[in-house]
Formats: structure tokens, sequence, C-alpha cells
């Protein structure tokens, strides 16, 4: 009866398992005005932005050299199909009334063409989108919808001050508040509860539903012993753990290249899903085992955050640092409770779920290993 679960597993694995993890994109714009326009301008992925390869699983970048020796006709291709793609994404709102914008790549108006350096080699090329400014009070809120889950990073300084708001999918956010009486002067950046919710929100989508790895790993410290207490612990571990390498990467303190942690990642997520085969029942061990797992996927993390974060620095990475985390950490509490809500009607056979789901994390973590190994 076993072999026949794990035969079962095999099958389910192989049959529906094809995400790759940690495919988390965004386009990040800082936000700039005057006293007659509004502008949003930064930098976008070529590719990110073409139809061909957005969003498209294994799809190959377009490189920087590639695109500056090509013809004019081709270029030309090029910024019709990013217009059309940001004008899919990006809706800007005064008051709630949709306003038009425009937008130029002004990398493309030189001769011969120069794009950004970027240190892969990756096409990337800056764009400007300006509106006319709008008289009287109100706000200016930028909306952002991606089937592909990508966030919107808009920057906006202020006295001095950087706020930095991670728009998620399907989501809106005020840049700008207008305020009533002489001249009609902006007024000072959102607030900090406002940037706390966003992070939080953030990291909770960094688990759910991006990222796949580390919610599978959770669900491996489930199948071992399904029970609140031990789970509730094994949970603050790990968040602090992460926490912890998140922090002193984000800070510059400890840095590892992206593709050995990735691998790590992976083989961790293994181990935890052979070592609940083995083991009968929730020991010690399994906690140091937490912690240094969780120290590994803090670095993972970093990866995604760090591009993210621009060019904030000091105190202003406070904010961010914890309200990701603590979006993180209630991803993995809801990664819990669903867990617990589907096994309940399943408790007579929990012995047999907990075998396939265990088989299921293990050969999820042998998949990513090998793929990040040899992709």
């Amino acid at each position: 009866m076993r072999s026949r679960t794990i035969l079962l597993a095999l099958f389910v694995h192989f049959g529906i398992f094809s995400a790759t993890a940690h495919q988390v994109d965004s386009v990040e714009l800082e936000f700039l005005r005057s006293d007659s326009k509004w502008k949003l301008e930064g930098l976008l992925d070529i590719a990110y932005m073409l139809p061909e390869s957005r969003g498209v699983e294994g799809a190959p970048p377009l490189f920087r050299k590639d695109v500056m020796d090509a013809p004019v006709a081709v270029h030309k291709r090029l910024t019709a199909q990013a217009e059309a793609t940001m004008r899919k994404l990006l809706t800007l709102e005064y008051n709630g009334k949709k306003i038009p914008w425009e937008i130029r790549f002004p990398d493309f108006d030189k001769e011969p063409l120069e794009l950004p350096p970027e240190e892969g080699g990756w096409a990337l090329m800056k764009a400007e989108i300006t509106t006319e400014a709008r008289p009287g009070p109100g706000q200016l809120t930028a909306s952002w919808h991606d089937d592909q889950q990508s966030e919107l990073i808009v920057i906006v300084e202020e006295a001095e001050e950087i706020g930095l708001f991670p728009i998620s999918s399907g989501m809106s956010e005020v840049l700008l508040e207008v305020a009533a009486g002489e001249g009609a002067r902006p007024s000072s950046t959102p607030t900090s509860s406002t940037q706390a919710e966003n992070w939080i929100i953030s990291g909770y989508r960094h688990v759910i539903p991006l990222g796949l790895d580390h919610l599978l790993f959770i669900l491996g410290l489930f199948l071992l012993a399904p029970r609140w207490k031990p789970l509730m612990g094994q949970s603050l571990l790990f968040t602090l753990a992460h926490s912890i390498t998140l922090a002193l990467a984000i800070y510059g303190v400890i840095a590892l290249p992206a593709r050995p942690v990735e691998i790590l990642i992976a083989v961790s997520i293994a181990w935890i899903g052979i070592e609940n085969l083995l083991l009968r029942k929730l020991k010690p061990s399994r906690l140091f085992l937490v912690f240094g797992f969780g120290l590994l996927h803090g670095m993972g993390f970093a990866s995604v955050l760090r591009e993210k974060l621009g060019d904030l620095s000091g105190k202003q990475l406070a904010l961010p640092l914890v309200g990701f985390n603590v979006g993180v950490e209630l991803a993995q509490i809801t990664v819990l409770a669903v867990a617990f809500l589907i096994l309940w009607p399943l408790r007579k056979w929990t012995g047999k779920v907990q075998v396939v789901g265990s088989v299921f994390v293990a050969l999820a973590g042998i998949f990513w290993m090998f793929e990040r190994i040899f992709a």
C-alpha cells in the first residue's frame, strides 16, 4: 500500500507540477511633478514589454547589443509594443476619473541608439509617462493591472524623504494629494501606515501566490506534525531566521550569488520532504534545521526585495523590511490554516496524506534543484 501511495504521488507531481519559484517581476518608476506636468519615469525590461516573451516560461531575454544593432523598423516595433503593454498595465485617475497620459522612450531618439548599460547585458530602455497637472484639490491615483502578477514600484520623494510604494496587480495607490486653498499646494508623501500596508501586501504576495517553493517548505513542516502549537513555533522561528539574513543582505553586511542560494533553497525543500518520510515524529533537531534553512531562505528573499528598494538606504529600509517580513509570516499562517482545513475532512487518512504530501514536496525540491543547476 505504501508503494502504491508513493507511485500515485509521482504521477500527480509530474502531471501538474511545472511552476518555477520566485518569478517576481516589478516595474520601478519615479514620480516627479512640476506646476504644469506630472511624470513617471524609469527603466523597463524590453523583453517583459513584448507579447511574444512577456510571461512566457523559458523565454530568452533581449540583449542590449542586439537591440542597438537592430534596424530602425525593429526599434519602432519594440517601442510600439512597449507602449501598448504599458497602456494595458497602467491607469491614472484624478478624483476618480481616468486621465490621459503620453509615453515616450527617449533612448530611441538618439542617433545611434544607446541603451542604458546593465550588468547582465539585458536590454533596458528609459520610459517617460507624462500627463497635464490638473487644477483644483484632489488625488492623483495610479492603478496597476497585470495578469502576470508583477508589481509597480513607485518612488515618491518629498522634502528629502523617500516613499517607496509597491502596487500589486489589481490595486491602486495615491501618488499625490492636492490640498484646497491658495495655490492648491501638494501635500506630503503618503503616510507610514500606507507604506507599511503596501509592504505587508508585497511580503504576503511573495508567498501567495508567487513563492511556490516557500509555500512547499511550510507545507513540509506541516506534514510531519500537523498540530498548531509546534507549527506556530516553527513558523515564527523560520521567520526570525530569514528576517536576520534578509536584513543583513539588504544592508550589505553579507552577500552571496543568487544562483547557489536558489539551488540550496531547493535542496532545503527536498531535505524536508525526505526527512518527513524517514521520521515518525517531530524531534528537537527539526528546530535547528528550520532555523538554518530560514537563514538560507532569507538570502533568497533578499535577491527579490533588493530589486524593489531602489536607492533607499539606512533608516529608510526599516519599514520595508518589517512590513515585508510581517506579510511573509501572515502568508505562512494562511498556508497552515488552509492545510488544516483540507486535512480535517481527510483526517481518517492522515498518514497517507502525510506520505503523499511529503513525496510531492521532496520531488518538487529535487526538480527545482536540477533545474537551477542546469538551467
